[in-house]
């Protein structure tokens, strides 16, 4: 696997996964590290505000690549291993909004890709499996990302069956946030939502990123209380009340900006 990314000067960074010497898109080392240092990048930049993962029609990524590891067989992948969880956990632990976009087959590892983002829009054709146990693994890294995007009675069956789950289904369950008749529609669903996350403020986004987080493990007193002393500290910012201020007289935030795909995003 490889990517293509040019950020130019656009808050919308488009990540296009592409085959590297396979056909198909499947995740290898080289392309982890390549991932790994993008998102280190997107991460680190004040101009990044949305990181937009997306593939090749047909096949949005088939996970593990298998032959890398019947050729490799009885070498210590930990290394290959560690750098996906560090990919999931940056893609699912970033300041930035995450969205994946999917038309076609997604499998593993390609799974947990998308259960990582913050927002999957995919179009009718596309699919999920989880086909570690037919293989005698079970997709340890992928689970903790799936099971908190559905029930985890849903997320155990999908991985005991190994089935395809349909775009349809994987809708009804979580997985899938948007679901879209084809690439046309991908595209303008994609501009429709970029249009309402620019309006919004970066900080304000990574916030509730962070916060979401927080409260996932506290009681709802706990989290009421975390959430009063949140607000408190927000209205304290002069950045807060000068956009309130703002927002009466109807003027725009200074945050607000409009994406144009000619100002980077994907390249050659």
């Amino acid at each position: 696997m490889r990517l293509r990314c040019e950020p130019g000067d656009s808050p919308v960074w488009r990540v296009r996964l592409e085959p590297g010497d396979k056909p198909e898109v499947a995740l290898d080392g080289a392309g982890l590290d390549q991932l790994n240092a993008l998102l280190e990048a997107a991460q680190e930049s004040p101009r990044c505000r949305v990181i937009v993962i997306e593939s090749a029609p047909g096949v949005f990524c088939r996970g593990m690549d298998l032959e890398f590891l019947v050729a490799h067989a009885g070498e210590d992948q930990s290394a290959k291993l560690a750098a996906y969880a560090r990919c999931m956990e940056r893609l699912r632990g970033s300041a930035k909004a995450v969205i994946c976009l999917i038309d076609g087959e997604a499998m593993g590892g390609g799974v947990g890709l998308a259960a990582a983002a913050d927002l999957v829009v995919a179009t009718t054709r596309s699919s999920f499996a989880l086909p570690e146990c037919v293989l005698g693994l079970i997709p340890a890294m992928v689970l903790p990302l799936l099971c908190e995007r559905m029930p985890v009675q849903k997320a155990r069956w999908m991985a005991l069956s190994s089935r395809r789950v349909e775009a349809d289904e994987a809708l009804a369950m979580g997985l899938v946030d948007e679901l879209v008749e084809g690439p046309t529609e991908l595209e303008q669903t994609l501009r429709r939502i970029l249009k309402r996350l620019l309006r919004a403020s970066p900080q304000a986004l990574a916030r509730v990123k962070r916060y979401t987080s927080e409260i996932a493990t506290l009681s709802r007193v706990d989290a009421l209380e975390l959430g009063a002393r949140q607000t408190a500290t927000d209205l304290l910012e002069p950045e807060t009340i000068a956009a309130v201020q703002g927002f009466i007289a109807g003027e725009s935030p200074p945050w607000f900006e409009r994406y144009r795909p000619d100002q980077g995003g994907t390249g050659s």
